[in-house]
């Protein structure tokens, strides 16, 4: 339960408080590319331990009507907020974790588009 009152009290800084600065300093997300609208990409981040993470979804080409995690991570926490996917490392934790998270919505000639990103995390002190 200390966990996870410390990780919501970590999530409110990281979703209200992504700037460059914020970012370069707690997290770094390796820029991917989308190149289609029914696609499954692989991204990685490394963030610092007891720490949040919330990166854009940029190069998408489309209306993204929804993003939803599709793949918990096992030692941290993802979610999103509005259309933005975040990650919150667990605190005192050093070492891999990964999730998964699906952008939902219309591509630019009107069809389905489904992007399934596995973010490979690497967390450290």
């Amino acid at each position: 339960m200390k966990y996870f009152a410390c990780a919501m009290a970590i999530l409110g800084f990281a979703c209200s408080s992504f700037t460059d600065e914020v970012q370069a300093q707690d997290c770094i997300v390796s820029p991917m590319s989308f190149n289609s609208h029914v696609a499954n990409v692989e991204g990685e981040m490394t963030v610092k331990a007891g720490k949040g993470c919330g990166f854009g979804l940029n190069g998408i080409q489309g209306a993204i009507s929804e993003a939803t995690i599709v793949q918990k991570p096992k030692a941290g926490m993802a979610g999103v907020r509005g259309i933005m996917p975040y990650y919150v490392a667990k605190p005192g934790y050093k070492g891999p974790d990964e999730f998964s998270y699906a952008i939902i919505g219309t591509d630019q000639y009107g069809g389905p588009m489904r992007v399934t990103t596995k973010m490979k995390v690497t967390v450290v002190p």
